[in-house]
């Protein structure tokens, strides 16, 4: 499977008029074979809880979020986008992808603000490639590790593999994903991304806690 994937990745590089044809094809398939179970997943992908004291949820997102969306991408440095290229990120572009039934996109909102943005892109072959990015403001609070783990979990609620392709200059992804569980590298793609594979874990049967406290400060004696 991982030489399918590398072709993939070649004929979409390359040949970006057969890619789309083929993604059009495989979208298809991926709603008639798996529709009902991405929308149970869809169905039971919120989670309420709280970030350093503050009302923070995790959901589905719909098209009156597209301006959350856009002012969470405006506030987000040029060099932070680098590497996160899931679709583009555009405001028309979101608009249709927020609409498509072969990806699920969610968002982090705290006190009705976005703070961080993932995505799972479905595939009939049941794999789900998952994308994150996370505010300036919440970078480094360890949001990584939830945000991986609500993934995971609605990845396998779908009935899908989680899977990513990470570039290797990219070593703050790498780092994140592999502080949360070790992952396999599946196929060494080109321009120096690889395919990784993401082992579903009994814990990811249940969805994660969001509870994110800051670290207590020792006392002096």
């Amino acid at each position: 499977m991982a030489n399918v994937d590398r072709v993939a990745y070649i004929i979409k590089t390359k040949a970006p008029a057969l890619y789309g044809l083929a993604a059009s094809l495989a979208q298809g398939l991926t709603v008639l074979f798996y529709n009902r179970a991405i929308a149970r997943g869809r169905q039971e992908a919120r989670i309420e809880g709280e970030i350093h004291g503050r009302t923070a949820v995790m959901r589905t997102l719909i098209p009156d979020d597209l301006d959350a969306f856009v002012e969470m991408i405006e506030s987000i440095p040029e060099d932070h986008l680098a590497f996160f290229h899931p679709h583009r990120l555009d405001a028309a572009s979101m608009a249709k992808v927020i609409r498509r039934k072969d990806m699920v996109t969610y968002g982090l909102f705290r006190d009705g603000r976005m703070e961080a943005y993932v995505i799972l892109k479905l595939f009939p072959t049941r794999k789900a490639y998952l994308g994150r990015l996370v505010s300036s403001d919440l970078t480094g609070l360890g949001i990584g590790r939830f945000l991986s783990r609500f993934l995971y979990w609605q990845a396998g609620l779908m009935g899908f593999q989680p899977c990513s392709t990470i570039h290797k200059d990219n070593v703050s992804s790498m780092k994140s994903h592999a502080a949360v569980r070790p992952f396999y590298e599946v196929a060494e793609l080109q321009d120096g991304y690889r395919l990784v594979r993401f082992e579903l874990l009994p814990e990811d049967n249940v969805p994660p806690v969001l509870m994110i406290t800051r670290p207590t400060s020792r006392k002096r004696t």
